[in-house]
């Protein structure tokens, strides 16, 4: 799972322009110098690295006498990937992140494990000052991800394991980005706003953990505009030809590709375990995934039709008790772009979808196959309707999507947030390889 970043990086490298002999531009004019110039400036990519330090904070724990006691702990330093895109001609960021699988802390007294971490995260930075190079530009933003909390007191039996708490929050930020000729450096301020929760001590005992609401962040990344070298008359007149061409070939309507990774996040908890293991009645997110579709672009229309599949799990352990959900998820869905905004291209569109969920408590196996209706939205990066491949983000909606067991609901009413998915027309660059002189 944590070489994905890699492998979307690797395909990003592949989205080069083929160019045309120049007495093959004729036809009309769609696309413009000015227009290639204003939208090619619009968006790039960055990638890199960073370092969250989470700055502590206060627990109870069960003491060694029975009763309960509080400690505090430190600061934990947590190294993550980074992967995002400026837009708005660089005043805006759109960012994800993938912490590496350790982190530096040091143990509380009291505890004989200890795990407090934040999981992806995905983000937006706005920019009053746009990025230019020399520049150093501060910034607001906010995140959403995922922090997960969990501790076994020492001399306790813990059965399985101590309970991982896991919930998605939203801290703001405040920082700045001083840019180069070629890198971001990125220090920022986050402040969480919702910063206690109830932490279970047993099955049936519950205490306090308080989280220090201020953490910050120290990044580095590398920012490329593959698309750069399109804003000039020649590329223009390069790109009108091409547009000729897949029209001429009926290759503007084409099959299409994609993959790319995605997580999930239950928008409801599940009565199930809010009735039957309240000590594991927390926000649920599945693993990091992998989103394959296939469809058709259509050009006249400018809209997809395609399906879509993607397999989603989640765990839960503590105590006496292990909870499985695993969802498969075979999905029709039709989105209609709504205009080229420099680049930016949003869409929308419904989903019908075959659902196959199952939930295992503790051996005892609940599965079903049924239909489900949703809701597709993303965008694409889409400078010119003539290239071999692009980037698209999406996120899906199933609304009340669940099974029963025991009596209780169960839910799989994810919210599906694809971060970056590569995709690739097929036969269009056939088109270009035979025309080239």
């Amino acid at each position: 799972m944590k070489r994905y970043p890699f492998v979307i990086l690797s395909l990003l490298a592949t989205l080069t322009s083929v160019h045309l002999p120049t007495h093959a531009q004729e036809g009309d004019t769609v696309y413009t110098e000015q227009y290639l110039r204003k939208s090619t400036r619009f968006a790039w990519t960055h990638f890199g690295g960073d370092v969250l330090v989470q700055s502590g904070g206060t627990a109870d724990y069960v003491s060694r006498t029975g009763g309960v006691s509080n400690t505090r702990f430190g600061v934990s330093a947590i190294p993550r990937l980074t992967i995002g895109g400026m837009h708005f001609w660089g005043h805006a960021d759109f960012y994800v992140t993938f912490p590496l699988p350790f982190f530096l802390a040091q143990r509380p007294s009291g505890f004989s494990d200890w795990l407090y971490r934040s999981g992806v995260e995905t983000g937006a930075r706005v920019y009053p000052w746009r990025l230019k190079p020399g520049r150093l530009s501060p910034y607001a933003g906010i995140s959403f991800r995922r922090l997960v909390y969990g501790h076994a007191s020492v001399g306790v039996d813990e059965g399985r394991g101590f309970p991982k708490y896991e919930r998605w929050v939203s801290p703001l930020q405040l920082g700045v980005t001083y840019t180069s000729q070629k890198w971001h450096f990125t220090a920022g301020l986050h402040y969480l706003l919702n910063n206690d929760f109830q932490y279970a001590l047993s099955p049936t005992q519950f205490g306090n953990v308080t989280l220090n609401p201020l953490s910050f962040n120290i990044g580095l990344t590398r920012y490329i505009d593959t698309d750069r070298s399109m804003a000039s008359a020649e590329s223009a007149r390069q790109e009108n030809a091409k547009l000729k061409l897949l029209k001429k070939y009926r290759r503007l309507s084409t099959w299409y590709v994609g993959i790319g990774p995605s997580s999930a996040l239950e928008v409801a908890r599940s009565p199930y375990t809010a009735a039957y293991h309240p000590y594991l009645n927390d926000d649920q997110s599945s693993d990091l995934m992998l989103d394959f579709t296939f469809g058709r672009y259509f050009g006249k229309p400018d809209l997809n039709i395609g399906v879509s599949y993607r397999r989603m799990s989640s765990r839960q352990e503590a105590f006496d008790t292990e909870l499985w959900r695993r969802r498969r998820s075979f999905m029709l869905e039709a989105y209609k772009f709504l205009g080229n905004y420099h680049g930016f291209v949003p869409y929308v569109g419904p989903t019908l979808s075959v659902e196959s969920l199952t939930f295992t408590d503790n051996g005892q196996r609940t599965a079903e196959l049924k239909p489900a209706l949703g809701i597709i939205a993303g965008w694409d990066i889409r400078v010119t309707r003539t290239g071999t491949s692009l980037l698209r983000t999406n996120l899906r909606w199933t609304p009340n999507l669940h099974l029963i067991a025991e009596g209780e609901k169960v839910m799989f009413n994810h919210l599906e947030f694809n971060f970056i998915q590569w995709v690739h027309f097929f036969g269009r660059n056939k088109v270009y390889q035979a025309n080239r002189k």
